[in-house]
């Protein structure tokens, strides 16, 4: 991601729960926490795109280690002070290129950050790093499963409500690889991840709310 991404996001830090939870719909990101409650053992992790930590902590419950990165130092900072696990390490990475040895996780999770990347380089980043065999484990942004007025009136939404509650102005392109869900499928498959389940999040209770997907994928 670019400097200005960084720095963006660095400014917003401490309003993003707030503006995302008004943009996407109410409660759909905790519908997510609690499915990665679900989960098994995660081993030695890594989070990209962390943001303030709203999924660090479940995290740290079911890994053994946490590597907590985002490309802003502001929100690695906010999550710093949220974050009480002993089990969690804070870095300021891009998860498009990092610093990170090859086969080095177990699992990888990618957190509402796919599309503010180019999503075959970070795909294939999370490739190089986890151990063969390894979990990736994606929530994906899909205003395009919406149809007609709705799409208009959530995209309208998140234009709206992000310049209101960010009171910055975003940069240029921002968020705009957005995937549908069989188009990250067939991105996981040719960059050589099986993809094992995809499930569907979103608070139903306004037909415009952005439905979030919960992708498993292995490497093979």
């Amino acid at each position: 991601m670019s400097n200005e991404q960084a720095r963006f996001w660095s400014t917003v830090a401490l309003k993003y729960d707030l503006v995302v939870d008004s943009q996407i719909g109410p409660d759909t990101r905790v519908m997510v926490r609690e499915r990665v409650a679900q989960e098994g053992r995660l081993g030695e992790l890594a989070e990209f795109g962390r943001g303030t930590g709203f999924y660090t902590q479940m995290l740290a419950s079911k890994a053994d280690r946490v590597l907590a990165t985002d490309v802003a130092p502001g929100m690695v900072e906010a999550a710093r002070e949220r974050i009480t696990a002993t089990n969690v390490t804070f870095q300021v990475a891009d998860c498009q290129h990092t610093s990170l040895p090859d086969s080095a996780f177990d699992t990888a999770f990618v957190g509402l950050v796919l599309h503010f990347t180019e999503p075959q380089r970070t795909v294939s980043e999370m490739h190089r790093i986890l151990k063969p065999g390894g979990m990736l484990l994606v929530v994906n942004l899909d205003p395009q499963a919406l149809r007609g007025l709705n799409r208009v009136r959530s995209l309208i939404r998140v234009a709206y409500r992000g310049i209101s509650g960010y009171r910055v102005k975003p940069p240029k392109a921002f968020g705009r690889n957005v995937m549908t869900e069989r188009h990250l499928c067939d991105l996981l498959d040719r960059s050589g991840f099986r993809v094992m389940s995809s499930e569907t999040m979103c608070n139903r209770s306004r037909s415009s709310h952005i439905p979030l997907e919960y992708v498993r994928a292995r490497k093979l």
